[in-house]
C-alpha cells in the first residue's frame, strides 16, 4: 500500500525469517556447487572455515557499529545514510555502482542456475539441445523473480527465500545421503579416507601469502569482505530495516553466520563424500 510497505515489509517481518533470508541471499548455485570443491580438490581440506571465521567476525563490527546508525530515523534504502552524510552525489556513486555490480554477479548466478537445471534436464531428455534449455531457465527464473517481487515487494523476497533456504539444505542432506549409499563401508570408509589425505585439516596460523586459506587471511579479509556485503550493501541492510528494532536486526544477522557456518561445514563435507567415493 505504501512505499514503505513495499521496501520494508511496514517492519513486521520476524527476525528469524531475516536471518533465513540472510543466509539464503549470500548463498548461491556458485555456493552449492564450488565450496564442496574446495574439499574434494587434491590437498583440499576443511581450511575455507577460517574464512567463514572472518565472516562472523565482520558480523560483530557490524552488529556495533553500523546497524545501530540504520535504525535513526525513517530508512528506506542505506544509501539515504551517505546522502544525510555524505550528499547526493555520493549517494549517486554508490547506488549506481551497487545496481552495475549486483547485475554483474547475479546475471552470473542466474546463468549457472540455468547450466545446472540444464545437466538435470539432459539426464532425462538426452537429444535436448543445452543451449535452448539454458536461455529458456534464464527467461523463465527471471519472469518468476520480477512477477513476485513487482507484486509483493520486500515481503515477498523474503519469504520466498526462507522457502529457498529449505530447499537447498534438503538437496544438501540428500547429496550426502545418495553418496554415502554408494560408498563401501559408510561412514567408517570416509573417515579412514579423510585422516589419510588429511581432508579434515582446518587451522594454518602461518604468515605465508601464496596460501589461498590461512587464518590470518581469513579472519581478517573475511570480516572486510562481510563489513562490505552485509554492513553496506543494500540487497542484505535492506532486510535488517525489515524489523522494528535494531537489537531483532543484530539476533539475525549473528544467527545468519552460525546457519553459515553448519551450512558450510555441511558443504565441505559434502566435498570430503565426494573425494571418498
Amino acid at each position: 500500500n505504501t512505499t514503505a510497505d513495499y521496501f520494508l515489509g511496514d517492519r513486521s517481518v520476524p527476525w528469524w525469517a531475516v536471518a533465513f533470508s540472510i543466509v539464503a541471499t549470500e548463498t548461491s548455485t556458485i555456493t552449492f556447487i564450488s565450496i564442496p570443491g574446495v574439499a574434494f580438490a587434491r590437498g583440499g581440506n576443511f581450511g575455507f572455515l577460517q574464512l567463514v571465521f572472518g565472516y562472523l567476525l565482520g558480523r560483530i563490527v557490524i552488529s556495533i557499529l553500523f546497524i545501530p546508525s540504520y535504525f535513526r530515523g525513517e530508512l528506506l534504502t542505506v544509501y539515504q545514510l551517505l546522502d544525510q552524510r555524505f550528499g547526493g552525489k555520493i549517494k549517486m556513486v554508490a547506488a549506481s555502482l551497487f545496481v552495475v555490480m549486483r547485475n554483474i554477479a547475479d546475471g552470473i548466478r542466474l546463468l549457472l542456475t540455468a547450466i545446472v537445471l540444464s545437466a538435470v534436464y539432459a539426464a532425462f531428455q538426452p537429444a535436448a539441445d543445452p543451449g535452448t534449455i539454458i536461455v529458456g531457465s534464464i527467461i523463465l527464473i527471471g519472469l518468476a523473480m520480477i512477477i513476485f517481487t513487482y507484486f509483493g515487494g520486500m515481503e515477498a523476497v523474503i519469504w520466498v527465500e526462507v522457502v529457498q533456504l529449505g530447499i537447498y539444505i534438503a538437496g544438501a542432506i540428500a547429496a550426502a545421503v545418495v553418496l554415502l549409499s554408494y560408498i563401501n563401508g559408510g561412514l567408517a570408509t570416509v573417515s579412514s579416507v579423510a585422516t589419510q589425505f588429511g581432508k579434515y585439516s582446518l587451522f594454518d596460523f602461518t604468515f605465508d601469502h601464496t596460501r589461498t586459506f590461512t587464518f590470518w587471511s581469513g579472519l581478517i579479509g573475511g570480516c572486510f569482505l562481510t563489513m562490505s556485503t552485509h554492513g553496506t550493501d543494500q540487497y542484505l541492510v535492506q532486510r535488517y530495516l525489515c524489523t522494528d528494532h535494531p537489537r531483532k536486526a543484530t539476533v539475525a544477522l549473528l544467527t545468519s553466520g552460525a546457519i553459515v557456518l553448519a551450512q558450510f561445514i555441511g558443504f565441505l563435507f559434502i566435498g570430503v563424500l565426494l573425494f571418498a567415493f
